[in-house]
């Protein structure tokens, strides 16, 4: 499945790819091969959503603080870019910032353009903020402001390489990734509550 906010890219480059079969072949065969990295950027796989507090991003983690409850992860292009709920919540707010678009691996990320949002879960507040990096220059959001998203439902896409950083209530629960673990979105649990299921 390719993901919404991804497709129009896809449609273009095939569309290119065959008006320009009957007329220019390498010209075809190159934005074929474009069609082909497309798909791959914005694949959406179906997930098995895991007990416990599920990565909202595929990728590594950058950095993890225990005291305040934070997991910064870092998008590579390989990596799916869609972005999924920790845990059933009610989306409290949705802001969109405007900002630069350094590299999502520098230390000066959080000047970047971003995307945050607020959730309201049984454990209390969560916070997310995804950032587009130098060529991620848009994100996607897929849910609202008062809606209900479900563990691992879809909030946005991220287009091509960026970061997401997830601060969860530190009294609440307990961190089970670390500093350059790979992480799947839905699959890969991040934490786990210490007085009951999220």
């Amino acid at each position: 499945m390719i993901a919404i906010g991804g497709r129009a890219f896809v449609g273009i480059a095939a569309l290119a790819a065959a008006v320009s079969a009957p007329f220019y072949v390498y010209a075809a065969i190159g934005f074929l091969g474009l069609t082909i990295f497309l798909i791959f950027v914005f694949r959406d796989p179906t997930r098995n959503i895991a007990d416990g507090i599920v990565a909202p991003a595929d990728g590594t983690v950058r950095e993890v603080d225990a005291e305040k409850g934070l997991i910064s992860i870092y998008l590579a292009l390989r990596n799916v870019h869609v972005t999924r709920s920790p845990v059933e919540a009610v989306v409290q707010k949705t802001e969109h910032v405007p900002g630069s678009h350094r590299p999502a691996f520098s230390k000066k990320t959080t000047s970047n353009e971003r995307f945050e949002l607020s959730l309201v879960s049984g454990i209390g507040q969560i916070s997310m903020v995804q950032m587009t990096g130098a060529l991620a220059r848009r994100i996607v959001p897929y849910v609202k402001e008062g809606q209900s998203v479900g563990k691992g439902a879809k909030l946005s896409l991220i287009r091509f390489g960026s970061r997401v950083d997830i601060v969860l209530p530190p009294s609440k629960i307990r961190i089970t990734v670390s500093k350059g673990q790979r992480l799947r979105a839905g699959v890969t649990r991040i934490a786990e509550v210490s007085d009951g299921k999220p």
